[in-house]
């Protein structure tokens, strides 16, 4: 009898739903795989409370492929050994690689944290940022709730080009930014374009964990929970993390249902308050989730604030949130892809 539900119920939803939209077909039947797997399933569930159990065994494993332990796992993951897989499943030497290395990979997912960094969704945030400003007329201080290490805090140290049925419909950044990302616009709106210059005053960001992408280890296990098909959110990574040298950011280490208000009253008068979050709230309990709302209305009794958030499934929501007078009024932007592949603006 399976001990573990729903964990099972999980690795099943991770093979049907999330691995192929988000074109894994390596997870996918890994998933699956472990699914009816009571083994790995007893190992998957060393997991932290709240954190999800697929994302976690498999970045455990991807983490010891990367680090250099040879396998012949790592001959069907293709940031390691190119595109094309070897002939048959990848689950037989998966399960294996779990198996022989079960200590450290449960060690791995008992201690560490899904905290991936998808710089890719500062597709979505660069419009909505682009919103404010227009509204502001005042330089932004951007508040990343949830911030890993920060990386989309340096959102406009990045060059964007929109795509509709492969043809460019919009472009904006610096033609040597070091780090270019693309989205597809899906359906018939597109989105406003961006002021040519949007200022930005602060970058704040505040984390359960934040992490140092100074250190070597820490970079990796980002890099361990990027899915092993996309090779570019490798490289973006890296590219994004080498910005942070000429572009700083501030990373606090706190829980944002707790400790926002502290971050919110450093922020100067004559700024652009901007709190806002990328597929993060998920981790964060409903009442804490309210605390945070509750502490932007408390703010708003003072100045205005506007909240940015991609968040939800399914596809997410991007949402624009209005706050002033101690309430808001939230607006629907678009739904997206969850890793900023594509934008549908305006949908309802």
């Amino acid at each position: 009898m399976n001990a573990h539900p729903e964990l099972r119920d999980a690795f099943e939803q991770f093979a049907r739903v999330e691995a192929p939209d988000l074109d894994s077909p390596t997870y996918a039947v890994l998933a699956a795989g472990v699914a009816g797997d009571g083994e790995l399933l007893e190992l998957a569930a060393e997991r932290q409370q709240g954190q999800p159990a697929p994302n976690m065994l498999f970045g455990a494993v991807q983490y010891l492929l990367l680090q250099g332990v040879e396998h012949p796992l790592a001959a069907h993951y293709p940031i390691l050994s190119g595109p094309e897989p070897p002939p048959g499943s990848a689950f037989p030497p998966f399960r294996a690689f779990c198996l022989e290395h079960r200590e450290r990979v449960a060690d791995l997912i008992a201690t560490r944290r899904t905290q991936t960094q998808v710089v890719r969704r500062c597709t979505c945030l660069l419009p909505a940022f682009g919103l404010v400003y227009r509204e502001a007329r005042a330089p932004l201080a951007l508040i990343d709730v949830g911030a890993s290490a920060g990386l989309n805090l340096n959102f406009d140290r990045y060059a964007y080009r929109y795509l509709r049925a492969g043809r460019e419909v919009l472009r904006w950044g610096s033609g040597g930014a070091a780090v270019d990302l693309e989205a597809d616009l899906r359906g018939p709106g597109t989105p406003p374009a961006p002021p040519r210059d949007i200022p930005v005053a602060s970058r704040h960001g505040i984390d359960v964990n934040p992490i140092d992408l100074a250190d070597p280890d820490e970079l990796l296990w980002l890099r361990a929970l990027i899915w092993p098909e996309h090779v570019e959110r490798h490289a973006q990574l890296v590219d994004a993390a080498a910005e942070l040298k000429d572009s700083p950011i501030s990373l606090h280490r706190g829980d944002a249902s707790t400790d926002l208000p502290r971050l919110l009253e450093r922020v100067p008068a004559e700024t652009a308050l901007v709190v806002y979050s990328t597929i993060a709230l998920y981790q964060i309990p409903r009442d804490g989730r309210q605390r945070i709302a509750a502490a932007l209305e408390a703010r708003t009794r003072e100045r205005p604030v506007w909240r940015v958030a991609l968040e939800g499934v399914h596809p997410p929501s991007l949402t624009l949130t209005r706050y002033l007078g101690g309430s808001g009024e939230t607006e629907l932007l678009a739904r997206a892809s969850p890793h900023g592949w594509w934008i549908e603006w305006g949908s309802s």
